[in-house]
C-alpha cells in the first residue's frame, strides 16, 4: 500500500493564513528600527501641529469653526496614527510587503539614503528663500533620486525642475499663493 501523494497547492498560495509564509514568520521576529523611526517622527510632526496650531491668531469675527480647527484635528490625528503604529510596532507587527515587490524583509535599513534625504530636506528648507522655491525644489528632488538609485543626475534634476516651475507658475500666478521664486523666474514670468 502507498501513501497517497500530495495535493499540489493552487498558484500564488503562498502558505496557510496561520503560519505565513516563512520569509514573513522570520521577519516578524524582530522590530523594524525603520517603521520604529516613523513611528517617532509622526508623533513629533503632530505634536508640532498640535502645539503650533495654539499660536495662530483667531479673529474676533470668527465662527464656531476658527483657523485653529484644523490643524487641531489634522495634528491629532497624526498622533493618534503614530501611538497606533508604534502599538503595532512593538507588538513585533510588521508591514506587508506587496506581491509585485523584491524587497528582503531582513535586510537593515539604509541609513546612508535616509541620511541624505533628510539633509536634502534640511537643505530645502534653508535655500528656499535664498535661490527660491523652484530651484530648491529641483536641487531636492535631484538629490532624493540620486540617494534613491536613480540612474545618472540630469534626469531627475531635469525632472524635478520642469515639475517645479509649472506647480510654482500655478501657485503663484494662478492661485496667487506666494512662494518664493527667486530673481530670474520672477522677472522670466513677470510678463503673466
Amino acid at each position: 500500500m502507498t501513501a497517497p501523494e500530495p495535493v499540489p497547492a493552487p498558484p500564488g498560495d503562498v502558505g496557510s493564513p496561520a503560519t505565513g509564509p516563512p520569509e514573513t514568520a522570520a521577519a516578524r521576529a524582530g522590530r523594524n528600527n525603520g517603521e520604529l523611526a516613523l513611528t517617532v517622527l509622526l508623533g513629533v510632526l503632530g505634536v508640532y501641529l498640535v502645539v503650533d496650531a495654539g499660536s495662530i491668531a483667531v479673529p474676533g469675527s470668527a465662527s464656531n469653526v476658527g483657523p485653529r480647527f484644523f490643524p487641531y484635528l489634522v495634528g491629532g490625528l497624526i498622533i493618534v496614527t503614530a501611538v497606533a503604529l508604534g502599538v503595532r510596532v512593538f507588538l513585533g507587527d510588521r508591514g506587508p510587503a506587496d506581491e509585485s515587490e523584491d524587497v528582503d524583509l531582513t535586510a537593515g535599513t539604509d541609513w546612508r539614503a535616509v541620511g541624505i534625504i533628510a539633509a536634502a530636506f534640511l537643505a530645502h528648507a534653508l535655500l528656499i528663500n535664498v535661490i527660491g522655491w523652484p530651484l530648491a525644489v529641483t536641487l531636492m528632488f535631484g538629490t532624493i533620486a540620486w540617494a534613491l538609485g536613480a540612474r545618472g543626475i540630469v534626469r531627475p534634476l531635469l525632472a524635478g525642475g520642469i515639475t517645479s516651475v509649472v506647480v510654482w507658475i500655478v501657485f503663484v500666478k494662478a492661485l496667487n499663493v506666494a512662494l518664493p521664486g527667486g530673481t530670474f523666474l520672477e522677472l522670466a514670468t513677470s510678463w503673466f
